[in-house]
């Protein structure tokens, strides 16, 4: 492994994860002089009853829920946080707890924000610098998780608030509460994870830290995300595939953004079609591209996490990097009954394709040579391989 001159990484969630992990969690709030959490989730976390096992694993601690609000939508907005806020001042709470996957948590962030501030005006923290600690904030992670939940950002009403600071002190995945999932939810958020996982290590400038995490994430997602799809999420897969998806917020929060993933983020902007499905299709073929036309950025120990250390080992040297883009594609096989072909079955209009390639560029393009992005989305959007493109 080559070390560079300069690197940087942060992290700061612990990962508890297992058999009666929800049980921790009184614990270790009291470890932070906590004993009051307000837990912000939503009715899908209701109807599953995973707020009823929540609430079950406090019975022997002594500790009392201050109060749980269970009304967040799919989009968070301002006026949710605020209302919560309120809640959490008059119930007198000293920590948050959020249950589900990313729109608890991205409200839980910015609720994080108004309460340690004493504010109810939440774009005054566009800027994180002006903002005071923070609370100590718990993430439960559910089979509704995205990967975002991990990481230092939360958008709320289409704004992007960052910090190192919002990401949770500390992540539970239980087995009781990954089950039930949504299958076009569960491949959204995997293949938009793994996308963003694969990017992270394969810039020329390594992170080496950062890429040790962006391999477990890999292989976790690799190896589960087609026998979870198979089940609906009722999987004993379900755990691990979680745990690749909470890895990946960290990682993402560590790495420039790229271009896979802000292809996607950039076609659900502009035609509200799912961001991980658009990032899964783009994925091999941006990787494709990089090895045939760009001849850098695609590293062969890729293959590590992808394959194991049998496969990594028994493969010659030069052909590692383009064996892990063939089990890529072959993973989307795998998925083909929630992933299509291209990105004109989704169906998408071919007049869009120059509209998404700008956004996406100015998201994720600037380590690229001009040009690559409307060309590998092209390649995307035909269902072709850089083979097949002159």
């Amino acid at each position: 492994m080559q070390i560079p001159e300069y690197f940087e990484f942060f992290n700061k969630t612990k990962l508890c994860s297992g058999k009666m992990a929800l049980e921790n969690i009184s614990f270790d709030l009291k470890s932070m002089d906590s004993v009051k959490p307000l837990v912000v989730t939503d009715n899908r976390s209701v109807k599953s009853g995973y707020v009823k096992i929540l609430k079950k694993s406090f019975y022997d601690s002594g500790m009392v829920i201050g109060a749980i609000y269970d009304r967040v939508n799919d989009y968070p907005s301002t006026a949710t946080v605020r209302e919560i806020a309120e809640l959490y001042r008059i119930r007198g709470c000293d920590s948050i707890i959020s249950l589900g996957g990313n729109s608890p948590a991205a409200v839980a962030k910015g609720l994080n924000i108004l309460v340690s501030n004493r504010s109810d005006n939440l774009m005054d923290f566009t800027d994180m610098s002006r903002s005071a600690s923070l609370r100590p904030f718990l993430s439960v992670l559910t089979s509704a998780a995205a990967g975002t939940e991990t990481s230092s950002e939360a958008v709320i009403d289409a704004r992007s608030y960052r910090s190192f600071d919002l990401m949770p002190d500390i992540v539970y995945i239980d087995a009781r509460l990954a089950k039930k999932g949504n299958t076009n939810q569960i491949v959204n958020a995997g293949l938009m994870s793994l996308a963003q996982s694969i990017e992270a290590c394969n810039f020329k400038e390594s992170n080496p830290v950062n890429d040790s995490f962006a391999y477990a994430s890999i292989s976790a997602l690799y190896s589960n995300i087609a026998a979870v799809v198979k089940k609906s999420g009722a999987s004993k897969d379900m755990p691990a595939f979680i745990n690749g998806l909470a890895i990946s917020g960290i990682v993402r929060s560590n790495a420039a953004a790229g271009l896979a993933g802000a292809i996607g983020l950039e076609t659900e902007k502009l035609t509200g079609f799912s961001a991980g499905i658009v990032a899964g299709i783009v994925l091999p073929r941006l990787l494709e591209y990089k090895l045939q036309k760009v001849k850098t950025g695609v590293r062969p120990e890729l293959l590590l996490p992808i394959a194991g250390i049998d496969t990594y080992c028994s493969t010659d040297e030069n052909r590692r990097a383009s064996l892990s883009v063939e089990l890529i594609y072959e993973l989307l096989g795998k998925l083909k009954d929630n992933v299509p072909d291209n990105i004109k079955m989704m169906p998408i209009p071919e007049y869009m394709i120059e509209r998404i390639a700008s956004g996406a560029e100015a998201r994720g393009g600037k380590n690229y040579p001009k040009g690559t992005t409307l060309k590998v989305l092209e390649m995307a959007y035909h269902g072709k391989k850089s083979s097949e493109v002159k």
